[in-house]
């Protein structure tokens, strides 16, 4: 993965002003709008109103606007912007045009009289600029702090020079102040005589509070019919509408906006796929830019096919940047942990619906520990995930983005069905699940989180920490099981250890892009450490997989591999992990009995060819082979610390019948510590109310005499035991009641 820091600095919301980034015509559009708006300052005034929702593109129009009317080289034509969004509640929008616009009034005087009459009545009376200040700050008081009232006060009629020309002679003969409404007059008949024109651009004004809303309509309405000023405002109606309700307490806002506003256009929607071509040419250059490649023709397709259906619903530029924006901000740092088209996926649906981007976070985090077998959920929690979904989905179209359809296509477990309990969480093929790890899917159970939270989940071993114990695999075995026996003992956060979720991790799909060596490497570990996790497995949880059967398929699938890849060292493996591998327990008691079982050769089920590991040949081979080493280990005094010690006398009958475990068991209960141990470890499983551990007459009599136990165990507590000894016997004398009951039989 490359990181290109001048790609993935993340695009500002900044409007658009460089007419080669116009994707969507605004130029075009603002070189025909330009001559309608200096016509527009010609007349007596008006409100002319750019209208779209947020994002549309407002703000970039009105950029190309000014350049076109700079262009346009309208003569004594004055462009002022306001920005009221900006300006805050301190000062007076009104006070600030009529500032800027006096301004203006000065310098074009000023022009026209560089030092002759304009100087010197500007010393000597006040001129029509001074009552138009006066005017702004009037009219504008409702935001003017009290301390300015007092400069609020028109200039006596007395004072008021010849600047106004005629108006000033009325203003004499009134001996007073005059009201604003005259003053109102006396400048609009000014600004008609004035060969000057006034255009004012005011952005933004669904962004402002309704007071702050209220103001710049007053600002309008104030200074609307003055002659040769015509605004442009830009808004969204309905954010402003609902604002002007709310700040002047009428019921319609938007009728309200119809007397205030005489023309307006309204940002044109793109076209059909524009926004989505955009968002497409864009995240393919993200991923060019990481990757320095082009995706592959498969990737490339997905890529497409989630930018078609997911961004339907794209509807303004600004949607497009914020998906890039999310896209970009994940794919930074993390292209080794997400499939690309997956996160351009749920960085549409993050941006255009966020409660279904909230349900599948939700949904893949449950999932993630029921996959592993860490946690379990309820019938009523499962309902109400499906009954949610429905709500969130409820097209039945299959081509319909707001169909479950459309969510299973890359979220596994989902179905459209009439129970909501089967919408959700259904099972899955293995190869299916195996192609969502290796791809590292939004699916996966193992790299989901990252797509929503920038890291993986703390119940999934990182890709680098697998990574390492492939290399090891590789080319240090032992290296790799010391590194097993370690994730044994390692506190996980939820239920399985670690070592359980790395016999998940080897799944078909990943063993098969290993080596000979890996994968050698892996089965040998295997026999190495399983004993040792075993012994330590002391939970006992339903409806999931148990530790020996993960380990089972991981052997079972190795052996496969080999098969097809090297025949000849598979021959190696299976020699060197029968005869020596130090996990005798879980090879006589779980693999290679489940062999016998599958092959016919002990129990009454048919042959399955399908789950077959070992040849018949070699069934035979390492059957003799296992024998001899149970008979050594039996010698020696080692078989008793083997760590299921019931389990591994079953596998030992099955593969030399019942004989030489029985004899070996009439010695080792001669102690009578050891009595107690057996029966203990002789215990079976069973749930009702809960977890029960039954010892039943038919397993005793296999490797003992019955009629001898129950006088044996009354003797040892008559013999005034340790606490530790009453213990067991309870333990044992409660098992024997419940091997007794119908419901355990």
């Amino acid at each position: 993965m490359v990181k290109d820091d001048t790609l993935l600095i993340s695009e500002t919301d900044r409007a658009l002003d460089d007419v080669s980034a116009d994707e969507y015509g605004f130029n075009d559009i603002a070189r025909k709008l330009a001559p309608s708006l200096v016509d527009a300052a010609k007349s007596d005034g008006m409100v002319i109103g750019i209208e779209g929702p947020w994002g549309s593109g407002k703000t970039s129009l009105l950029n190309f606007l000014k350049k076109q009317l700079a262009s346009e080289q309208a003569n004594q034509l004055h462009v002022i912007t306001l920005a009221p969004w900006l300006t805050g509640d301190n000062i007076s929008l009104i006070e600030s045009l009529t500032e800027a616009m006096a301004d203006i009034l000065d310098k074009e005087e000023e022009k026209s009289n560089p030092s002759g009459f304009w100087s010197r009545g500007k010393k000597q009376s006040a001129g029509y600029t001074d009552l138009f200040r006066k005017y702004g700050a009037r009219t504008g008081r409702a935001l003017a702090p009290l301390a300015n009232l007092a400069g609020m006060i028109y200039p006596p009629a007395a004072i008021v020079g010849a600047g106004l020309g005629v108006g000033a002679d009325y203003l004499e003969k009134l001996g007073r102040n005059p009201t604003d409404a005259e003053v109102k007059k006396l400048i609009s008949d000014k600004l008609a005589s004035l060969d000057v024109r006034f255009l004012v651009l005011i952005d933004d004004l669904d962004r402002l509070e309704p007071q702050q809303a209220v103001e710049v309509i007053r600002m309008v309405r104030s200074v609307a019919d003055f002659p040769k000023v015509a605004y442009v405002m830009c808004y969204d109606r309905s954010v402003l509408a609902h604002a002007l309700e709310r700040g002047l307490h009428v019921k319609d806002g938007d009728l309200f906006l119809q007397k205030v506003v005489q023309l307006t256009f309204t940002i044109p929607l793109p076209e059909p796929f524009d926004l989505r071509l955009s968002l497409r040419s864009k995240v393919l250059a993200v991923y060019r830019e990481v990757n320095r490649k082009d995706p592959e023709v498969e990737e490339r397709d997905q890529i497409s096919r989630a930018i078609d259906r997911e961004g339907a619903g794209l509807k303004t530029p600004r949607e497009v940047k914020l998906v890039l924006n999310a896209i970009k901000f994940a794919y930074r740092n993390m292209a080794d942990d997400l499939y690309f088209p997956d996160l351009c996926r749920i960085s549409l649906l993050k941006i255009l619906n966020p409660p279904l981007y909230r349900w599948l976070e939700n949904y893949l985090s449950v999932r993630s520990v029921i996959f592993t077998g860490d946690a379990e959920l309820s019938e009523d929690d499962v309902t109400e995930m499906g009954a949610s979904l429905k709500e969130l989905l409820p097209s039945e179209a299959m081509g319909s983005t707001r169909s479950i359809w459309s969510a299973a296509e890359y979220i596994p477990g989902l179905q459209n069905d009439d129970d909501p309990k089967d919408r959700v969480f259904q099972s899955e093929h293995s190869s299916q699940i195996s192609k969502y790890l290796s791809d590292k899917r939004l699916g996966s159970p193992v790299h989901y989180r990252y797509y929503f939270a920038l890291t993986g989940p703390r119940s999934a071993l990182p890709d680098e920490k697998l990574n390492e114990l492939k290399e090891l695999a590789g080319s240090d075995v032992q290296g790799l099981s010391t590194k097993l026996e370690g994730y044994i003992v390692a506190p996980r956060p939820l239920g399985q250890s670690w070592f359980e979720h790395i016999l998940d991790r080897f799944s078909a799909p990943e063993l098969g892009a290993l080596s000979v060596d890996q994968l050698c490497g892996i089965a040998t570990a295997l026999g190495n450490v399983m004993d040792i996790a075993m012994k330590g497995k002391k939970q006992v949880r339903f409806f999931s997989r148990s530790l020996s059967d993960k380990a089972e398929i991981l052997m079972g699938n190795i052996l496969d591999i080999l098969r097809e890849k090297d025949a000849q060292t598979r021959s190696g493996l299976l020699k060197q992990i029968f005869t020596q591998g130090p996990s005798l327990n879980w090879f006589v008691a779980e693999f290679f009995r489940r062999e016998l079982f599958d092959h016919g050769v002990v129990g009454d089920r048919a042959k399955r060819v399908e789950d077959r590991h070992l040849t018949a040949d070699e069934l035979d081979t390492y059957r003799q082979e296992l024998k001899q080493r149970l008979s050594a280990a039996a010698a020696d005094g080692s078989l008793a610390s083997y760590p299921e010690l019931g389990s591994i006398l079953y596998g030992w009958r099955d593969m030399a019948g019942i004989e030489e475990p029985r004899t070996w068991v009439a010695s080792f209960i001669a102690d009578d510590a050891n009595f107690l141990t057996l029966l203990l470890e002789l215990r079976g499983l069973a749930v009702s109310d809960r977890v029960y551990r039954p010892l039943r007459k038919s397993t005793l009599e296999l490797f003992m005499d019955w009629e001898v136990v129950q006088p044996r165990l009354e003797a040892l507590r008559q013999n005034n035991p340790s606490s530790q000894v009453k213990l067991e016997l309870d333990e044992i004398d409660e098992a024997l009641r419940f091997g007794e009951g119908d419901h355990f039989n």
